[in-house]
């Protein structure tokens, strides 16, 4: 590439940040989605002894409010089971637990370093798929697994 081309591609870059993020493409669908209980007969599990440390103060508020434990559903007729705890949370990104659990899947639960791109906390497990989290407004996540071809989409409410 010319040295001119690069310049500019640069300056395009910088000048636009959400061009270098690699921001989720989100099903058009994802805002009608409401919040519940999964009908998977098997549970998402996460290890009983895992701790949730509150927010360093230097965290902004919008990182903050990710900590906690979040359990919901995926897939289509909420035929899956997912939780996700975020242990840790800084300003750059957060230690999770991903748990994910179906009739035609069996459990899996993973501790994973997961990235903030913009307004979504992205982590990838050993199998290479992705997993991207978007918070609502009101404090459900939205959640997206995708691997080649194949997707998963859902919703998770914080636990009480």
């Amino acid at each position: 590439m010319h040295p001119k081309a690069w310049l500019q591609l640069l300056a395009l870059l910088l000048l636009c940040p959400g061009l270098a993020s690699a921001q989720t493409n989100w099903p058009d669908f994802m805002p009608k989605l409401d919040p519940g209980l999964s009908t998977s007969p098997v549970a998402a599990v996460v290890p009983p002894s895992v701790t949730v440390e509150p927010p360093a103060p230097d965290v902004p508020p919008d990182k903050a409010r990710w900590s906690g434990k979040w359990s919901g559903w995926a897939c289509q007729d909420r035929v899956c089971d997912t939780k996700i705890v975020v242990e840790k949370v800084t300003t750059e990104g957060a230690t999770i637990i991903y748990a994910f659990a179906s009739a035609k899947a069996k459990p899996f639960t993973a501790r994973l370093e997961a990235k903030f791109v913009g307004d979504e906390l992205q982590a990838t497990p050993r199998s290479g798929a992705k997993l991207a989290y978007r918070m609502r407004k009101e404090g459900d996540i939205e959640f997206l697994w995708r691997s080649g071809g194949q997707w998963a989409a859902g919703i998770l409410s914080k636990d009480k």
